[in-house]
């Protein structure tokens, strides 16, 4: 059975990146990846986005994810790890 991951690329709004880790989190996503400018639940200093919060419903705390700059670079390493 695969793990489901979700890459999410240049979404700029805080609700949209909440609601879809409260979602991700209703189906069993194992991790997200955000991606460009997509931005994490926590800012630079560490501190939680409160408008991500607000919608994820505490989704952020328990779905795991990871902020990367370049999507082609995890879809290569994505890649790699099922070939």
């Amino acid at each position: 059975m695969m793990n489901m991951i979700v890459i999410l690329h240049n979404i700029r709004s805080l609700h949209n990146v909440g609601s879809i880790f409260r979602t991700a989190d209703s189906v069993g996503v194992e991790k997200i990846y955000l991606c460009g400018i997509t931005p994490a639940p926590v800012d630079t200093f560490g501190k939680l986005r409160p408008q991500l919060a607000k919608v994820s419903l505490g989704a952020e705390k328990t779905v795991e994810w990871e902020k990367e700059k370049s999507t082609a670079k995890v879809l290569d390493e994505l890649k790699r790890k099922i070939a």
